[in-house]
């Protein structure tokens, strides 16, 4: 028969990565486009990362990958102005990516950032110029970067979209062994199929217990 077509790893989805083994890729190399909107995608459910972390406009499609957090054009625009040193800007929907780089974006996130500066007692929505250069963007970043770090060594399953992911796994891992042998396929579905409820044993009922007639009276 003719042999299955692996999947390229450019059209992979993080589930399919990791039931593949190639969920531990070079923290440097660069993002394949689909696992880019994979994740961004699914930053997208937050709805506090449908709203720019430095201002109210909606629908973000930049991001400082110093910080992790999602901003609008404009905001992006003065995080260029600050320089890279401060804040490093990205497209999240045409610019390249390291894993490095959207494992900050995956772990960070608006909510997060936002959460932080108001522990620290500092309005979120403060002027931009003077935000990021205070001790509470300093000590976020720290904390930020150790959860990349970590994530970094990890790869792919440290991510939050990945946390839930592991039965999608290993459907992914299932079907892949499925393609490449029907045998296994044939097992796979049998051990997967739905077992009957069986009825429960029914017991018969007694028979009916018959009773001798009364002796018939002697006559006088």
């Amino acid at each position: 028969g003719r042999t299955p077509r692996k999947k390229a790893m450019s059209t992979m989805t993080i589930a399919e990565l990791i039931a593949s083994g190639k969920g531990k890729p070079d923290p440097d190399a660069e993002v394949p486009q689909a696992i880019r909107d994979e994740i961004f995608n699914e930053l997208k459910k937050n709805p506090a990362n449908r709203t720019c972390f430095d201002c109210t406009a909606k629908n973000p499609t930049w991001a400082s990958v110093t910080f992790g957090t999602q901003m609008c054009l404009d905001c992006s625009g003065i995080h260029r102005r600050l320089g890279v040193h401060v804040s490093f800007c990205r497209s999240v929907l045409m610019d390249k990516w390291t894993y490095r780089q959207i494992y900050r974006a995956a772990l960070g996130g608006n909510a997060r950032a936002r959460e932080h500066w108001k522990r620290c007692g500092v309005d979120p929505y403060q002027k931009i110029e003077s935000k990021y250069s205070s001790n509470t963007a300093q000590q976020y970043k720290r904390l930020l970067e150790k959860d990349v770090a970590d994530a970094c060594s990890r790869g792919l399953t440290a991510l939050p979209m990945a946390q839930g992911g592991s039965a999608a796994a290993a459907n992914a891992s299932a079907a892949a062994t499925a393609s490449a042998d029907p045998f296994a396929a044939y097992l796979n579905g049998i051990s997967q199929a739905p077992q009957p409820v069986q009825a429960p044993a029914t017991v018969p009922a007694p028979l009916p217990v018959r009773t001798a007639p009364p002796p018939a009276a002697a006559p006088p």
